[in-house]
């Protein structure tokens, strides 16, 4: 999360340089000993960037499992499980272990033509903001949340605020919580720059680690070192996320840090762990249940926790190796809009996501859900908060690099008005609703565990009887006012692409209408007489029609129009179906809860599909007119 920067690789120059001056953080070309030439210079390292996120969806699931652990924590589920202690290690050994290193690759490829000055500039420029502002404003509402749920403190957020930051507050430190890796992440960067800024030291330290780590040491050596700090320094300072007194901590990730600085372009260990990632992946496989095992009895940290140590140390590197060597081999050159969109999105939604989720299980905690549900609930929260964070944020130049994103670009090029922009992030609210409908009532259904899916409506998530109504309400209320949006930017898609003002402006008002049915039905949820006024979303039925009428003189859209028909026929069929005027019986008490999901589906869904397709079109309409 710290490392936010694109991991590529510099384009290599046809035409000789001169020789960089010894202010430049060094090259693998500067190594004395032979290194082999990248895979593609001019690509990025897609790997890298897929394993950052996806370390970071394992910690919103690691810190979910928190909430329901047999130790403290900053609050915790009324459902404990001994089992968690164990689970918890299938990740712990070794997930902020590999984000560390993969932070230190990122500032190797970062640093190509910098001089340290630069780098150290730019290195606190992108973290020293999101530091100061989650010190602040996010890790405060932790904190206080913890002292109310444990009964220490019962006055409002700005007092508890006013206590921390006062003199006496602050004697013990800052609170940090998560954000201790950002810390560690900048603090690291800083003493890499220090210590590696010398161009000849550098390359030296590169050729002997690079030497030392050939072939099977590469699997051999880190393990060594692993056991040995976890034998000679874990005893004496523990696991302790301070600064000043994390000793072990420090030579566990700041040496992770500093091999993945010094060996991010070396090829050659690269494909060693390529080569080694099934045995790696075996001894991982191997070590884990193990591990779990001395973890879980008694005597696991019998003569003198040597065993346990050995173990640990294999299952750290084997498992970080297993994961280099496949994802190198699978993912370090595939990337798509997903990769794009998870790679700027990663480092606000790990600012954003332990707020969320203490929040989450704060709010959930007096309700009494099954665990299962209550689980669900947390992971779904935590991820859809964390994301709609990053998408309200990124929105909002000055708040950008308070949440570690680049300021936008200022470029004639991108400051001049994009075409059509305002039609497709219209659209774009039309492509987002269905999710988020979808996603809302799969939270909801999670939390009512007597819900019965073929006799009751989908309404009833919302109603008295339901455990959590407001999880449904809230999104049929955000889903509808997208909606509504949605049907402005149908309406002048079928403007700007085939001047059908009519066809257009009719289009927006049917999704208006239906939004403001939604929005209403979720404000006075059933049976308030009010709820009904949700059958003005019936009338996005002809909305089909409508862009069929206002597409016909577009033949390169010809799929969309005929999806457009097939989904009317289906509405179609499903009314009267439900309606009873064909086939009466066939939709009874005993499944007609199935009947409403598969209209539900089809009535919303046809929505997302349509908004794509056009937002698509308007695009390529926009670069072609660049072009022009």
């Amino acid at each position: 999360m710290s490392s936010i920067e694109p991991l590529s690789r510099p384009p290599v120059s046809r035409v000789a340089e001169p020789p960089r001056k010894k202010t430049r953080l060094p090259s693998s070309e500067a190594t004395s000993a032979p290194t082999p030439s990248p895979t593609s210079a001019s690509t990025r390292r897609y790997d890298l960037d897929w394993i950052r996120i996806t370390a970071f969806g394992l910690l919103i699931l690691y810190h979910v499992a928190l909430v329901y652990a047999p130790f403290d924590w900053h609050i915790r589920s009324t459902h404990t499980f001994g089992w968690v202690r164990e689970a918890l290690l299938v990740s712990s050994p070794w997930r902020l272990t590999l984000l560390f290193l993969v932070s230190g690759s990122a500032l190797r490829f970062m640093s190509t033509g910098q001089g340290p000055r630069s780098l150290i500039a730019a290195r606190l420029k992108r973290l020293g903001p999101p530091l100061l502002f989650g010190v602040l404003f996010l890790v405060p509402i932790q904190s206080w949340i913890e002292a109310m749920d444990k009964g220490s403190w019962s006055a409002s957020l700005l007092a508890w605020w006013l206590r921390e930051f006062s003199p006496a507050g602050l004697a013990n430190g800052a609170p940090l919580n998560h954000l201790w890796f950002l810390l560690y992440a900048a603090v690291y960067s800083l003493a890499a720059i220090a210590v590696f800024g010398d161009p000849q030291r550098a390359a030296r330290l590169e050729a002997r680690l690079s030497d030392l780590l050939t072939g099977w040491r590469a699997l051999a050596v880190p393990v060594a070192y692993l056991i040995a700090i976890r034998i000679l320094l874990f005893p004496l300072f523990g696991l302790t996320n301070q600064l000043a007194t994390d000793w072990y901590n420090h030579a566990l990730s700041f040496g992770a840090f500093s091999l993945g600085f010094l060996l991010a372009r070396r090829e050659t260990l690269w494909r060693d762990l390529e080569r080694f990632r099934w045995i790696s992946l075996c001894v991982a496989v191997l070590a884990l249940p193990v591990m779990m095992a001395q973890d879980a009895h008694p005597g696991g940290g019998a003569f003198l926790g040597i065993p346990r140590a050995v173990i640990f140390g294999l299952d750290q590197w084997a498992t970080i190796a297993a994961i280099l060597g496949f994802v190198y081999r699978h993912l370090r050159n595939v990337s798509g809009p997903l990769l794009r969109y998870l790679t700027d999105a990663v480092f606000p939604c790990y600012l954003a996501h332990q707020t969320v989720l203490v929040v989450a299980i704060w709010l959930l905690k007096p309700r009494g859900l099954p665990a299962a549900a209550e689980a669900l609930v947390l992971v779904g929260v935590t991820f859809a908060g964390s994301l709609l964070i990053y998408e309200a944020v990124r929105r909002v130049p000055p708040i950008r690099p308070l949440w570690g994103l680049k300021p936008l670009a200022t470029s004639a090029e991108t400051q001049a008005p994009k075409l059509y922009a305002r039609r497709r992030m219209l659209l774009a609210c039309g492509m987002i609703a269905p999710l988020l409908a979808f996603a809302t009532t799969l939270l909801a259904v999670a939390a009512y565990p007597d819900f019965n899916h073929a006799r009751q409506y989908l309404s009833e998530l919302g109603g008295a009887s339901a455990h959590l109504p407001i999880i449904f309400n809230a999104g049929v209320l955000a889903a509808g006012l997208m909606a509504a949006l949605a049907g402005c930017g149908f309406g002048l898609a079928l403007i700007a692409l085939s001047r059908a003002h009519i066809s257009g402006a009719l289009t927006g008002v049917v999704f208006v209408l239906a939004g403001c049915g939604l929005a209403v039905a979720a404000i006075y949820p059933w049976p308030d007489p009010r709820h009904l006024a949700i059958n003005l979303a019936l009338g996005i039925q002809l909305a089909p029609l409508l862009l069929l009428w206002g597409l016909r003189a577009q033949p390169e859209l010809g799929r969309l129009k005929l999806f457009l028909a097939i989904v009317f026929v289906v509405m179609a069929v499903l009314t009267v179906l439900t309606k009873h005027l064909l086939f009466p019986g066939t939709v009874n008490d005993a499944n007609v809860g199935w009947w409403e999901r598969a209209y539900a589906v089809v009535l919303v869904g046809w929505v997302g599909v349509a908004a794509y397709v056009l937002e698509r079109r308007l695009r390529s309409e926009s670069c072609a007119s660049k072009a022009a």
